[in-house]
């Protein structure tokens, strides 16, 4: 058995509320990223304080789908938690606690409440999330595939052994509240590491190995699952493809249905039914053309404009802009060139494609500008009219996806 902990220094979680300096990812990378488990003291660098911590799960479940949450305890998964959810009537995860405790569904038990993607909701805590990931990108490389969120509050849980099996992701896991103690096993060492964290702590294990979680008394987690394997990359790349066979299909009325009996070759001897063949020759035809490319092209813009965070919050609603409007850059701006069209350009998770043909001119303005720019003045730089449809819709684009701030001129 290993205990495991860097030796980077402490942290105050102590204070005010905001976000703290994040963990020294330089250090991290160069000793502990893919190569042990570890806990690293980090302050608070997403800046959530246990009140904060209480509303993200409250809001987190308010606006999740109903398949996006467990709560369990150690006899497995409830069927329909309903009340036992937290809602407005729970001021704080002491109260809320306290109502499971009494709670005779459970009869005094541990629980463990989850929430899939719970960060899709808030955009500014998604970005600072995302910020934090990037930092860490710096150094160790950005992660090709998604990176996915999973936020955990529980009392007194702890995982079942029978439940414990090796994973394809690399693990970032934040204790935004309580105390978690981690047991890991690598594969392939035979190595136990049993990992102590608290309020602030971050605690990392490589792809490949098995864990367990223990929390001892009220606790609150964010994790973040890495994709670590080649393999990984297959549902990410089938679910493009299924997308782009859909399309090229069209969509068809009633399911096909074969018929009865099956027709044999005339030695008894059965062949594939056209039903089948036909879609494996829409997938064949859709590998020969560019179309794949394109997509996965798309789609690893808009990850890259996310650090890799996904699913990234929706777009906020557009509005009309005139000429008069002015737009000042705030947000990275992924451009991704493609040989033969247009470039597709990303930012904070979503993508897109960039026209009009003065659409790099635009982004370098943009980029270089130190005040709000006009859309007349990027018109100009674009060389195109202020009312160009393609102009205003690519402004458009990005206003949405909060890549800029839009105001009228009276304001700037």
């Amino acid at each position: 058995m290993n205990a495991s902990a860097a030796h980077a220094p402490d942290h105050d979680s102590s204070g005010p509320s905001g976000p703290a300096p994040g963990p020294d990812w330089r250090r991290f990378a160069q000793d502990h990223w893919a190569r042990e488990p570890v806990v690293v003291p980090g302050g608070r660098p997403l800046g959530l304080d246990p009140a904060g911590t209480h509303a993200l799960v409250r809001d987190a479940i308010a606006a999740a789908a109903p398949r996006q949450v467990r709560l369990a305890t150690a006899d497995g998964r409830l069927r329909d938690p309903g009340a036992l959810l937290p809602g407005p009537a729970d001021p704080d995860a002491a109260g809320y606690a306290g109502r499971l405790a009494r709670e005779p569904r459970l009869a005094g038990d541990g629980w463990l409440l989850t929430v899939a993607d719970p960060l899709r909701h808030d955009f500014t805590l998604w970005s600072r999330v995302r910020d934090v990931l990037a930092g860490l990108w710096r150094h160790v490389g950005q992660a090709p595939l998604p990176v996915t969120a999973e936020l955990a509050v529980g009392d007194r849980h702890h995982s079942v052994e029978d439940t414990a099996a090796p994973t394809d992701t690399a693990a970032l896991t934040w204790v935004l509240d309580g105390e978690l103690t981690v047991r890991v096993r690598p594969e392939h060492t035979g190595t136990e590491y049993v990992l102590h964290a608290r309020t602030g702590d971050l605690v990392h294990w490589p792809a490949g190995g098995t864990h367990l979680d223990h929390r001892p008394g009220r606790c609150t987690t964010l994790r973040l699952s890495v994709p670590a394997r080649t393999t990984s990359a297959l549902p990410f790349v089938a679910g493009t493809l299924t997308d782009l066979v859909r399309e090229r299909a069209g969509r068809s009325g009633a399911p096909p249905a074969l018929p009865h009996p099956l027709p044999s070759a005339p030695d008894g001897r059965l062949t594939a039914p056209p039903q089948l063949l036909a879609p494996a020759g829409l997938l064949t035809d859709t590998l020969a053309g560019t179309a794949p490319e394109r997509a996965l092209l798309t789609r690893w813009a808009a990850l890259r404009s996310a650090a890799g965070l996904e699913p990234a919050p929706p777009r906020r609603p557009g509005i009309r802009l005139t000429p008069r409007h002015r737009l000042r850059r705030c947000a990275e701006i992924v451009r991704l060139p493609r040989d033969g069209g247009p470039a597709v350009w990303a930012a904070n998770g979503h993508a897109w494609t960039a026209r009009p043909a003065g659409a790099d001119a635009v982004l370098a303005r943009l980029r270089t500008a130190r005040h709000a720019v006009a859309v007349a003045e990027l018109a100009r730089a674009a060389r195109t009219a202020p009312d160009d449809p393609e102009l205003l819709t690519l402004l458009g684009e990005l206003y949405r996806a909060r890549a800029v701030t839009a105001a009228p001129e009276h304001h700037a």
